[in-house]
Parts: structure tokens; sequence; C-alpha cells
């Protein structure tokens, strides 16, 4: 078994051999770290990483795994985490000049709990400054790249999540979603990436546990390894109270998750506030739908007029991002991403009135989405309307397709992820094809709350019915 064959496996696969010591976790790492060095230089996904450290934390699982110590349940497993998240030992600078070289005291909880299981998180992955916006490229980092194609974006936010998990930089990845941010790039760069439903995983470290949208999520490049992450972290804190309502139970999967779409009720929007889907997204889409209803899952009924108020819950993430970061544009502002800057820049989206009128909303966005998922377990639409987007895209320029323009991003290119943040919904990307120009289609599957097992199973069922994993994008050669 080559370097390269440990860095092309899952954890699930990973985990019986470095548990039993057959892999050491120090060669593990040594072949992750390589890896990043000979490959991500074009695509620019990993932000910050201390290697002598990752390695000393490697030599010290095998030490005690020698010793006769019980192995951990991520033993030795390489992980990452989007740098927005506090990792002890590694700076968390957001993608910014006002955060460079700030380092943590300590762990977010989803990140302790994994290295007390044997994880040994070791890098930190790009984010445009402060998330704020769909498309990885920032100040202190420079732009990512889309693995499948460079001179294409990866998303965002948690782009360099998406890039580390395409290129096989480790087997787990932690993201943030606040708006789409984790399916987005899981869906451009060809990977399954979840946003859990609120409180199932805590995170208590954001300045507003009662009001932030962003949730922390994982993606992996199979689905056994997200219900494994997810398990992972998942759990109640007492920081974090929407976490007082985390289902103690493991998330499980079925052994034939294909057998388990019988009797599946699927729902399918192609269209919110968007009058255009790329016809290839579309396709593929429908096609998976069919691979779905092929093993008996049924397909119900759309109901009319849906709603999504994209407006309003955008409202909500530039008031929460303002009060946040807004004070340091005085002092950084020269140094600033431009949309950032203009995101965290008092204006009438932060007004008193508007973030009333936003509040008032959120009760309907949740509403509307229970309305979608009356009458079904999962509703299905494109992750993305199109696949990826050229590197040169910018975040308040419209979305532009062989010459056609279709409007805002925001509407245009991602309406389908907004919601689910502000309703508290779990909601995942799976990879359910590839574009004529070898880009990958993705498709987002929403269900109610606390159902990551039921989204979780209809994955898993597509990836045995079309399956992903043994595609490597072009860069990770």
């Amino acid at each position: 078994m080559t370097d390269d064959d440990l860095c092309r496996m899952t954890a699930t696969e990973l985990l019986p051999l470095t548990q039993s010591g057959k892999v050491k976790a120090a060669r593990l790492m040594r072949a992750v770290l390589d890896r990043i060095e000979r490959l991500d230089k074009d695509t620019n996904g990993i932000a910050n990483m201390d290697p002598e450290a990752a390695m000393a934390d490697a030599e010290a699982r095998d030490a005690a795994l020698a010793r006769g110590e019980a192995p951990g349940a991520f033993q030795g497993i390489p992980i990452t985490a989007k740098d927005l998240l506090n990792v002890k030992g590694l700076p968390t600078e957001s993608g910014s000049f006002a955060h460079k070289g700030l380092m943590p005291d300590a762990d977010v909880e989803a990140v302790a709990r994994l290295r007390r299981k044997g994880a040994i998180p070791f890098a930190k992955t790009a984010t445009p400054e402060f998330g704020h916006k769909v498309i990885t490229d920032c100040p202190t980092n420079g732009i990512t790249r889309n693995p499948w194609d460079l001179s294409r974006s990866c998303g965002g936010s948690s782009g360099g999540t998406g890039v580390a998990t395409a290129m096989g930089f480790g087997p787990l990845h932690l993201s943030s979603d606040g708006a789409g941010s984790g399916r987005i790039p899981a869906s451009a760069c060809g990977v399954a990436g979840i946003k859990p439903t609120w409180g199932l995983i805590p995170h208590e470290s954001t300045t507003d546990v009662f009001g932030s949208f962003t949730v922390i999520g994982v993606m992996g490049r199979s689905i056994a390894d997200l219900a494994l992450g997810l398990n992972g972290m998942k759990g109640m804190d007492r920081r974090d109270p929407w976490s007082f309502g985390s289902p103690a139970a493991p998330i499980t999967l079925p052994g034939d998750p294909v057998k388990a779409m019988k009797g599946m009720r699927v729902r399918v929007m192609m269209r919110t506030v968007n009058d255009w889907v790329d016809p290839e997204v579309e396709a593929a889409v429908l096609n998976a739908v069919s691979a779905l209803t092929g093993a008996g899952a049924q397909e119900v009924a759309m109901i009319d007029d849906p709603v999504h108020d994209i407006a309003s819950a955008l409202t909500h993430m530039r008031a929460y991002q303002y009060a946040r970061f807004g004070h340091l544009v005085e002092e950084f502002g020269d140094r600033m991403d431009r949309t950032a800057k203009m995101s965290l820049t008092s204006n009438p989206h932060h007004s008193y009135d508007a973030l009333a009128m936003a509040l008032r909303a959120r009760t309907d966005i949740f509403h509307n989405m229970e309305d979608l998922l009356d009458g079904t377990d999962v509703y299905v639409t494109p992750t993305i309307t199109t696949p990826s987007l050229p590197i040169d895209q910018v975040q308040d320029a419209p979305l532009i397709v062989d010459g056609v323009d279709y409007g805002p991003l925001r509407e245009a290119w991602y309406p389908y992820t907004v919601p689910q943040n502000a309703s508290g919904h779990p909601a995942m990307s799976v990879p359910v094809g590839m574009s004529s120009k070898g880009i990958p289609i993705g498709m987002q599957i929403v269900g109610p709350w606390h159902s990551e097992a039921t989204l979780l199973t209809v994955a898993a069922a597509l990836e045995k019915l079309m399956p992903w994993a043994d595609r490597w994008p072009p860069a990770a050669a």
C-alpha cells in the first residue's frame, strides 16, 4: 500500500488500520502533509498548518497505542477545519489581516471532541474574509481554485474545505455553513457535504448563539464518513442552547440503502426565485431522482408557489456580521476585501426597521420549509444552478453564462441553499454527475429537523446507484 493509496482512502476504511496499528498515524500524517506540499500550490486550499506539531501529535498517538492504551474512535485520522473555527495551536485568521496571527486558547468544542477521540486537527482551510461570500479568495491567502478546472472557482465560503476534500488532503474536513457555505463548495468540488440541524453539533464559539445562522458541518468523499464525522461531534453542550435538543442516539445507515428507498417520498423543486437552471444541471438532478424512483422511491407533487425569502435571510446575516466584525473596518478597511468591507459598513440593511422585519420573516421562512416537507420525507433541488463559476467572478456582479445575464448571484446561482440556515433544517449536497466541461454537479437534499439519518440514507443510495468515489480531479493526479 503506497502513501498515495492511504490519501485516497476514506476515514471509515482507514480506522481499522490505524486502530490496529497496521498503519501508523505518523505514516498517514506524513503522507497527507507530503501530498499537500506537492499538490496544493495551484489549488491553494490550505490556509495554515504546522507540520512539525502534526507529526508530533501523530507520533504521540502511535506511542500511546504501543503502550497498550485503547485506540480512539478516530485514532490517527487527520482532519482539517475551516479558518473560521478555532483549532488550538493554529491561527484563526478568517482570511483577514485584522486577525493575522490570532492564536486561540482552545479548540471549538466540535474539534475538541474529535481530538479527544484520537483525531489529529492539523490544518486550517481557506475561506473568504470572515466567510462573507460564496467565492473563496481573501487578502491573506489569495485565490483558491477548483481542482477540476483551475480557471474556475471552488465556491465558498468553505471553499478550502471543498478543495481539501476533493484533493485527498485527509479524509474528514470541518466546514461552516451560513447560507450554503458548506453545500456550495461541496457541489462545485464534487464531494459530499452536510449542514446539520441547528444544535446537532454545538457551535458555542459564535458570539450570538441565538441569532447566528452558521452551523458546523462536515465534508467527505463517502457518506459513511459524513455519518462518522457527525457522530464524533454531535451532542449537547451547555454553552449552546440549541444543542439541548440534540438526539443522543448515533446516526446510523442501513446495510442496504438502495433497498431503503422503497416507499421513500421525494419532492423535486427545480426553481425558486430563479427562472433559469443550466440544462445539464437539471438533467443530472432529474437523472438522480429517476435512480431513486427506480429503486422504489415515490416522487410526490410540488406545492404551489413556494416562497424563498432570501432578502430577509441576508438582512440577518449582514446584521450579525456587522455586529461581530464591523468595528474592524476603521483600522483595517484599507486592507479588506472590497465586498467584505461593504458588508461590514452600516447601510439600510442594518437598520432597526430592516432587522425587525427580518426577524418576523424568519418565522415565515420556517413555515415555508415545513410546507415544502409536508407529505414527503425529503425534498431535493440542484445545489447551485450551474457548475462552478469563472475564477474572476465577483460577488456583487451578476451571474453571466454564455453572455446571458441571469441576475444577482444570490438569486441566480444559489437560491436553494439560503432558507435552511434561517429555518434550522438539515440539508446536504451530494454529487450526481459531471458537466460536459468536466465540472461536478451536485444535488441538495433537505429534510425535517434531526432527519440527518434520512438525508444520509438517500445520499448513500445515490452513492451506490451513481458512484462518484473513484472520480478524482485532474489537480489530484
